[in-house]
């Protein structure tokens, strides 16, 4: 079982599976994710790097992005399609348009 993180995951756009289903696969996707960048905090840091660095290329679309911002986003969103992958054909989860979506939050908000 996972120990309890500052982030969590909720799958959306999966219609017909039961609670029980659902979260079978929120948490096969954490565990992936985790094994992926080798532990929860690791999980948390890409993801804040990933968010970090998409918000800079939103807010100034025209700079050149970085080696490393771009390795940040290329490194989550390959990292996140496979997790999804996986779980999906693991789990038997035919949806299309299903995809995990990713809850973080700072020590002082929870």
């Amino acid at each position: 079982m996972r120990t309890q993180s500052k982030y969590q995951a909720s799958l959306l756009a999966a219609a017909g599976l039961s609670d029980a289903q659902r979260q079978a696969a929120e948490a096969k996707f954490l565990e992936m994710l985790e094994r992926t960048f080798g532990g929860g905090s690791a999980v948390r840091g890409a993801y804040c790097e990933w968010m970090a660095a998409r918000s800079l290329r939103a807010e100034n679309p025209s700079d050149a992005s970085a080696p490393e911002e771009l390795q940040a986003i290329a490194r989550w969103e390959k990292a996140t399609e496979e997790a999804t992958r996986s779980v999906f054909s693991q789990m038997k989860i035919a949806a299309t348009d299903a995809f995990f979506e990713l809850h973080v939050w700072n020590s002082r908000t929870h």
